[in-house]
């Protein structure tokens, strides 16, 4: 009698709405075991078990759920209860772009989005395995190395590199105040002077008159040091990431 009034209940053509996914209505009972449910939203189908529909928490994997965009699909995204690698990549571009939160800490992502195929978590879990470096621990995954003042994250303008390029191109723009990249103004002398880091040190040379004198010294050295960058990790790197390295052009409103 119990099995006949849960088929009544929950059978074919019955809607039931979820917690955070819409509704969705049955289109099969089998058992209080197997279920099987498609959402009204966006067309996705699944097997579930009974209680979970009556607690609402049934996950439509085809809705956009992730910081309101980011659809996971049907793939895993962790195991042994840890995030999987391409996971962690993918929520964190999602978060930068897309979270106010974490806008108001770091303003500089605001204006930043994602490719409509890199929004789908399979396409862009596939897409992170075909990646030269991706496998290799600490690497960092950029979006602006290849496109300069890049904002768009997508297969075409990202890559995968290791922490010594990555630093490369780190910015202190509230700290800098109105002057170039890479110049400071030393009070007491009244002169300008260029200063960069260099494999984990910031090194400080000669004052000048000018500003334009300090960011010409700067620009001078920095495209070098990035040129050596390149060359060292040369064969190891992605061969865009190579080239980009070696035409890269400091300018001065960078």
């Amino acid at each position: 009698m119990l099995v006949n009034r849960e088929k009544e209940m929950y059978g074919v053509g019955k809607v039931f709405s979820t917690k955070n996914f819409g509704d969705l209505v049955v289109t099969k009972y089998i058992n209080s075991r197997t279920v099987h449910v498609k959402f009204i939203d966006t067309g996705y189908e699944t097997a579930t078990e009974l209680k979970h529909i009556r607690t609402g928490q049934v996950r439509d994997r085809w809705k956009p759920s992730v910081f309101g965009v980011g659809v996971i699909g049907e793939l895993p995204i962790s195991h042994g209860g840890k995030h999987d690698k391409e996971y962690v990549f993918w929520k964190g571009i999602l978060e930068r772009c897309y979270d106010e939160k974490y806008h108001s800490k770091h303003p500089t992502y605001k204006g930043c989005c994602v490719s409509e195929d890199f929004k789908y978590y399979p396409y862009f879990k596939d897409w992170c395995n075909k990646q030269i470096g991706f496998d290799q621990e600490g690497w960092h995954l950029d979006k602006d190395i290849l496109v300069k003042e890049n904002k768009i994250y997508s297969e075409d303008t990202c890559c995968f590199v290791p922490s010594a390029i990555n630093n490369l191109f780190v910015k202190s723009n509230s700290s800098r105040g109105d002057l170039p990249i890479g110049v400071s103004f030393d009070k007491d002398s009244q002169k300008y002077r260029p200063h960069l880091s260099m494999n984990g040190k910031v090194s400080h040379l000669k004052r000048v008159d000018t500003v334009e004198e300090a960011f010409s010294m700067y620009k001078h050295i920095k495209e070098g040091h990035i040129k050596d960058i390149a060359e060292k990790y040369k064969g190891q790197i992605d061969k865009r990431v190579y080239q980009a390295l070696i035409n890269y052009q400091v300018e001065i409103t960078d």
